[in-house]
C-alpha cells in the first residue's frame, strides 16, 4: 500500500525542500511507482505509491482540490468506491481512471473533518489548509496502515513510519521507558496509552482517530466505535446465517481489486479457511488461480506443542481440495533464520514487536509471494473478534441456573450429537467444569501470587520493572479485566479488536517491503458492525463455541475444518530451528551482555539461561521460553543496543 508524510512549522516558517527531500529519502523504499513532494508555505506534503490497483498508475499526489484549495496527500484503497462514485457523480466510464485517492480529496472536499466516516478500507490521509494553516490526519477504522506523527514545537511532522520521522535533524530518539516495560511484559496498558510507541516524542494515530493540529494545539478525535452497532433481531435463524455470509462475501470480494494477482496466507483455522475459500469461489468465476501459502515445520514436533496441531499443513489442504483454482504452496522457511529474521524487522520497521518468533515464517511467505509478483495477500487476522467471536462461555450452565430447562437440556443433547460425544463428556464439559471452574481459577490465582507474575514470560530485569512499576499495574489491569468480564460478555471480543488494532500497522510495513498490500476481510467495517449487533447465542448455539461462521460456512469449507476445535501453531518447531544457528545466537547473546545498556533493562542472565536449557534439550517448555522470552527478549536488547548508539540529548 502507499505512503504518506509530510510536516508543518506551527511558528509559521517556511518548510525547506532539503527537510522534505529528508523524508523523502527515508520513504524511498514505500514507493517504487512514483515519489512527489508539495510545499505550501509552512507546511509540506509528501506521496510514496505503490501501485496495487487498477486505478492506481492513475494517482497523482499530493494534489490542491479545485473548490477550497486545500493540499491533500491520501494513501487509500477504498471498499466503498462505488458508492462515492454515485455520489460524486462519476459516470462508468469515468472510473476506471478515478483512482482512490481523488476520491478521497472529493469527499474532503464535501465532508470536511466529517470525511472518516464516510470512507471504507485501508486508507490514511492529511489535508492542509494554509489560509487557517490547520493540518487534519485521519486514519482507517481498523485497517493495515499506519501513521505516526510528532509534535515537538515548532515543529509537527507525520508519516506511514516512525523512520521518517527520526529521520529529521531535529528529532532524538529518546527510549519510552514504559512502553519498552510494558512490551515485555506483555501488558497493553490504559487504552491512553495504545498511541504510544517506543520513542518518546513519536506517537502512533490509532485506528478510528482524526487530529486536527493548529499553531495552538493538537485537537484528538475517536470518529467512531464498535459501539455503534445497532442490535439485530431477525424474525428468523436463518436470516442471520445469510446476512453474515452475504456480508463476508462482499468484505473478501472488494478486497480482490487488484492489477496484479491474489493470494493468500491459510492455515487449518476457521478464519483463514474462511478468508480464503471465499477468495477461491470469487476467483474462479473470473478463471483466475489463488496461491495460497501454509507454513509447515521443517522438524517434527507434535510432541512439543501439546494439544495443538503442529503441521497445519494437511487440514489446510483441505480447502485447496475444494476449490480447484486454489495453488497450495507449503513454505517451510528451510534458510530462513528465525533471529535473522528479527534483525530484519528491526531494519525494516525500527522497532520490536509482539510477534518475534513467527517472523520467520511470515518473511518466508512474503518472500514467496513476491518471486509470484503478486500484488494483495488476504489474512483472517482480526476474525477471533468478530466472525469466529466464541460466543458467551457456560451458556448451558447459566440457562439451566436461570430455569430455562428445556432450552438447556436440548443444547446439551445438540451438543452431544455434533461432537459425538457421550452424556457424561458432554455433562462434564458444560455443567461440571463452570461449577468446578471458579475454585480451580482460585487455586491458581493463590499459585500466582507466591511466585514474580514477569517471571514465566518475560527477560525485563526487576530493578527496572521495579523502578517503573509495571507488576502494580499489572495487578491492578487483572482486577479491571475480572470486573469487565463480570460486566460483560463482550469484553474480549472489543478488546481483541481495540487492543490489537493499533499492531496492525506492521502489515503496512511487511506489505510495502515486499510491494504488495495486506488486506484483511475479517476487518471489514460493515461486516463487524453486523457481527456486533447480532444476539451472542448466535455465536455460542447449542453450547458450542464459534457457531455463527461455523454454521454459515456450511458448503463453504471443508467440515474438517469447519467443526476443528483444536488450535494450530504455526512456530511449532521454533526451538529445534533455532539449534540450526548456535553461533548466531551466541552472537546476539555476546552484544547484549556487552551493552551496560541493554544490561540495565533486561536481564541477561535470564535470556542465557533460556538459551542453555534449550541447547541441553528442546521440550515444550524449553520451546515454549525460545519464544515468548529468548527470541523476543533478544530483539528488544538489540533495539536498545541500536538506540543506546544513536543520538540522545
Amino acid at each position: 500500500m502507499s505512503a504518506i508524510f509530510g510536516m508543518f512549522y506551527l511558528d509559521g516558517r517556511p518548510v525547506t525542500p532539503e527537510r522534505m527531500e529528508t523524508m523523502s529519502r527515508a520513504m524511498a523504499g514505500w514507493g517504487p511507482d512514483n515519489m512527489d513532494v508539495r510545499i505550501n508555505g509552512s507546511s509540506g506534503l509528501g506521496f510514496a505509491n505503490l501501485c496495487t490497483t487498477p486505478e492506481g498508475r492513475y494517482e497523482k499526489m499530493p494534489l490542491t482540490t479545485p473548490g477550497s484549495g486545500t493540499l491533500l496527500t491520501a494513501a487509500a484503497r477504498l471498499d466503498n468506491r462505488d458508492e462515492l462514485c454515485e455520489l460524486f457523480g462519476i459516470q462508468s466510464p469515468e472510473r476506471p481512471s478515478m483512482p482512490d485517492g481523488r476520491l478521497v480529496a472529493l469527499a474532503f472536499e464535501r465532508f470536511g473533518e466529517e470525511t472518516p466516516r464516510h470512507l471504507l478500507g485501508d486508507w490514511a490521509f492529511a489535508a492542509w489548509d494554509e489560509s487557517n494553516r490547520r493540518l487534519f490526519l485521519a486514519r482507517d477504522h481498523l485497517g493495515n496502515t499506519g501513521l505516526f506523527y510528532l509534535h515537538k514545537p515548532p515543529l509537527f511532522a507525520f508519516a506511514s513510519t516512525p523512520k521518517a520521522l527520526l529521520a529529521l535533524p531535529e528529532v532524538p530518539e529518546i527510549l519510552d521507558e514504559w512502553h519498552l516495560a510494558r512490551h515485555l511484559g506483555l501488558f497493553q496498558g490504559e487504552e491512553e496509552e495504545w498511541s504510544d510507541t517506543f520513542w518518546k516524542d513519536i506517537r502512533l494515530l490509532l485506528p478510528s482517530h482524526s487530529l486536527s493540529v493548529t499553531p495552538l494545539g493538537l485537537a484528538l478525535r475517536k470518529y467512531w466505535s464498535l459501539d455503534e452497532a445497532q442490535l439485530l433481531n431477525f424474525a428468523k435463524d436463518e436470516e442471520y446465517l445469510e446476512g453474515f455470509i452475504a456480508h463476508f462475501r462482499r468484505a473478501v470480494r472488494v478486497r480482490l481489486r487488484s492489477n496484479r494477482p491474489v493470494g493468500t496466507q491459510l492455515s487449518a483455522g476457521l478464519d483463514s479457511g474462511s478468508v480464503t475459500a471465499l477468495a477461491a469461489e470469487a476467483l474462479i468465476q473470473e478463471g483466475r488461480t489463488l496461491p495460497a501459502f501454509t507454513s509447515v515445520p521443517i522438524y517434527t514436533s507434535d510432541h512439543l506443542v501439546p494439544g495443538s496441531l503442529s503441521d497445519e499443513w494437511p487440514m489446510a489442504h483441505t480447502v485447496a481440495q475444494q476449490y480447484s483454482n486454489i495453488e497450495h504452496i507449503p513454505i517451510r522457511a528451510e534458510g530462513v533464520s528465525p533471529l535473522q529474521a528479527a534483525y530484519d524487522v528491526l531494519a525494516l520497521i525500527g522497532c520490536p514487536i509482539h510477534a518475534a518468533a513467527n517472523m520467520y515464517w511470515i518473511q518466508a511467505i512474503h518472500q514467496e509471494a513476491q518471486r509470484l509478483g503478486l500484488g494483495v495477500l488476504l489474512t483472517g487476522q482480526m476474525g477471533n473478534g468478530g466472525v469466529s467471536w466464541s460466543g458467551e462461555t457456560n451458556k448451558i450452565y447459566y440457562d439451566l441456573l436461570n430455569g430455562r430447562i428445556n432450552h438447556a437440556l436440548r443444547a446439551l443433547k445438540t451438543y452431544r450429537e455434533m461432537h459425538g460425544v457421550s452424556w457424561y463428556l458432554a455433562i462434564r464439559r458444560h455443567l461440571l467444569g463452570p461449577m468446578l471452574g471458579p475454585i480451580w481459577h482460585r487455586s491458581q490465582k493463590l499459585a500466582q501470587s507466591r511466585e514474580a507474575p514477569l517471571r514465566d514470560r518475560s527477560a525485563i530485569h526487576p530493578d527496572f520493572a521495579r523502578r517503573i512499576g509495571i507488576e502494580d499495574a499489572m495487578k491492578r489491569d487483572r482486577g479491571g479485566q475480572e470486573s469487565a468480564r463480570r460486566s460483560s460478555s463482550e469484553w474480549k471480543r472489543r478488546r481483541i479488536i481495540e487492543v490489537n488494532a493499533p499492531l496492525w500497522y506492521i502489515h503496512h510495513h511487511k506489505g510495502a517491503a515486499s510491494r504488495m498490500d495486506v488486506r484483511d476481510p475479517t476487518g471489514d467495517v460493515r461486516l463487524l458492525m453486523f457481527c456486533f449487533g447480532l444476539p451472542d447465542e448466535q455465536f455460542s448455539r447449542d453450547g458450542g463455541e464459534r457457531m455463527l461462521l461455523r454454521r454459515a460456512a456450511a458448503g463453504v469449507i471443508p467440515e474438517k475444518i469447519r467443526w476443528n476445535v483444536v488450535r494450530g501453531k504455526q512456530a511449532a518447531d521454533i526451538g529445534l530451528r533455532l539449534m540450526d544457528y548456535r553461533q548466531e545466537m551466541e552472537d546476539a547473546m555476546g552484544l547484549l551482555e556487552a551493552s551496560t545498556a541493554a544490561s540495565s533493562y533486561m536481564d541477561i542472565g535470564i535470556l542465557r539461561k533460556v538459551w542453555k536449557d534449550l541447547l541441553k534439550e528442546v521440550t515444550p517448555d524449553t520451546n515454549r521460553r525460545a519464544a515468548s522470552i529468548l527470541l523476543r527478549g533478544v530483539m528488544a536488547g538489540l533495539f536498545i543496543i541500536r538506540l543506546s548508539g544513536h543520538r540522545n540529548p
